[in-house]
């Protein structure tokens, strides 16, 4: 009698460190998320010209704007979307950049002056851009696309 349960409880040990050994190998396994890196070429953090996002907003099909001294924006609208007179989005598939698209969005404040909020994300690659703003002005920052999206 006591050595079947010596024998169970042995049994239980090797199945659950069979298991916990599982999981580890596969959280840590390489090639997991090993993607290009499709914004390699931009700086880690460049300023935005503010105007420039402002006429995207104007633009109707193709546009082709300097959004700062490291980035152009070459590509087509895909869509703009007015849900009121407050906010307005769009998505701009990216030609200088196959595969990406530049979601921007503005929404008015109360006082009139406009907020922005953006990002630029490619599915096949590991990285992409957001835009934030910092101390009244905004920028392009590079990041981890695992960071922004959800699988």
């Amino acid at each position: 009698m006591k050595f079947r349960s010596v024998a169970r409880f042995i049994v239980v040990l090797i199945l659950l460190s069979g298991k916990i050994n599982a999981q580890q190998v596969a959280m840590t396994s390489p090639g997991m998320y090993a993607q290009p890196f499709t914004f390699k070429q931009f700086p880690e953090k460049t300023i935005c010209n503010v105007s420039a996002l402002e006429n995207l907003f104007a633009s109707n099909n193709q546009v082709t704007l300097q959004l700062s001294s490291a980035f152009t924006i070459e590509g087509k609208i895909l869509s703009h979307i007015k849900p009121n007179p407050f906010a307005e989005t769009i998505n701009i598939s990216l030609r200088n950049l196959p595969g990406a698209v530049f979601t921007l969005s503005r929404v008015t404040r109360d006082d009139g002056k406009a907020k922005y909020n953006g990002h630029i994300l490619c599915a096949q690659s590991s990285d992409a851009m957001m835009l934030e703003e910092e101390n009244n002005n905004y920028y392009f920052i590079k990041t981890e696309q695992r960071l922004l999206m959800t699988e």
